[in-house]
Order: C-alpha cells, then sequence, then structure tokens
C-alpha cells in the first residue's frame, strides 16, 4: 500500500492531536513551583541507585589505584571535584526536601541547595 504525502501528513495530524487530549504530564498546564514533581509513577528510583552503585564500585576502585603523591592531570581532577559537588548537591537537596516533606521544622525556608530555575547557586555570587 502506498501513502501520500497529504495522506501521511493528515495521519501525523491526527496522532498528534489524539497524543495531546491524553491526560499526560507533559500535556498538563504549566507546573507552579509549588507543584510536586511526582505526579506519576516511573522508575527512576531505581535507576538512580543503580548508578550510585556503580560510582560507588568505580571510586573504591579509583580510592585503591591512587597514591596521595601521585600527580593527576588539572582535567581529571576536574572531574573529581565536579563529581564530588553533584553528588554532594543532591544529597543535601534530598536531605532537605525530605526532612521537608515530614514536617521537620529545621527544614523551613528555602532550599538552599534548589537547583531549579531563577535560583542563584550557592556557591556563585549574585550579579548587581
Amino acid at each position: 500500500m502506498k501513502i501520500t504525502k497529504q495522506q501521511l501528513m493528515k495521519l501525523i495530524k491526527e496522532e498528534c492531536e489524539a497524543v495531546m487530549t491524553q491526560n499526560a504530564p507533559q500535556n498538563g498546564p504549566n507546573p507552579t513551583p509549588n507543584d510536586p514533581y511526582f505526579d506519576y509513577p516511573d522508575d527512576e528510583g531505581d535507576m538512580a541507585k543503580r548508578q550510585l552503585q556503580r560510582l560507588n564500585e568505580y571510586s573504591a576502585e579509583l580510592m585503591n589505584m591512587l597514591e596521595d603523591s601521585d600527580q593527576l592531570e588539572s582535567w581529571v581532577q576536574s572531574k573529581i571535584t565536579k563529581a564530588s559537588d553533584y553528588i554532594a548537591t543532591v544529597k543535601h537537596y534530598l536531605e532537605y526536601e525530605m526532612g521537608r516533606n515530614m514536617g521537620q521544622e529545621s527544614y523551613q525556608g528555602d532550599n538552599p541547595h534548589d537547583m531549579s530555575g531563577g535560583k542563584i547557586h550557592i556557591y556563585e555570587k549574585e550579579e548587581t
């Protein structure tokens, strides 16, 4: 069966309309900062745990490979520093969010580790 360009465009248009009418999170209204991100189930926690396990294994291997007196190239040092900073940021963010969601009073106010738009990273200076 041969499909013409017009028929193909009609099929694509119908499919796009069908997807846009589905009740999917990406098709909803723009979220506000207070809307929960976790509005539908997925396996991101499992995926993150597998990645963290691999990170743990690689970190242990690197610890065993390196001596205190080893000289590393600057790009290697930079990658290790970034990885450490990224993991620390995620850890502190999740600690804050989980503590806040459990009603702990010590977690009130803005999260200093929130990296979502509009906020300045805690290590950056605000432009004046």
